[in-house]
């Protein structure tokens, strides 16, 4: 699987991405994230793109679904935690500047920092 998400307390999505992520694949995890803002409110998001990460499904049109804008408007800040080269790559994913939500990348191995961030 490419995609892992843990749910930590408080109020913390963790998304772990590797290898190449499929568009099933995303859309599964997005509704897990969905279900879980619905029973426990708002949540920091923080996602690590992982060594392994190689890129997205080509080919694949990644048009919005049905509970991405929920998830927008229940997400209180994110951090990126990933190699620089795919900084502009996710940052354009997450569409950070039309996110109703403040984005934040970090290098790899900065995922410490990322969390202080998240909460800070």
């Amino acid at each position: 699987m490419t995609v892992n998400i843990r749910f930590e307390e408080p109020a913390l999505v963790v998304l772990h991405a590797s290898g190449v992520l499929m568009r099933a694949e995303v859309d599964a995890a997005k509704r897990q994230v969905h279900d879980h803002m619905q029973s426990h409110g708002k949540q920091h998001v923080l996602a690590v793109i992982e060594e392994g990460f190689e890129n997205l499904q080509a080919f694949v049109s990644w048009d919005d679904i049905d509970v991405d804008r929920y998830i927008q408007q229940h997400v209180i800040r994110m951090a990126i935690v990933g190699d620089l080269r795919w900084r502009d790559t996710a940052l354009l994913f997450f569409l950070n500047g039309v996110s109703r939500f403040q984005i934040e990348y970090f290098k790899a191995g900065q995922e410490e920092f990322a969390r202080a961030w998240l909460v800070g």
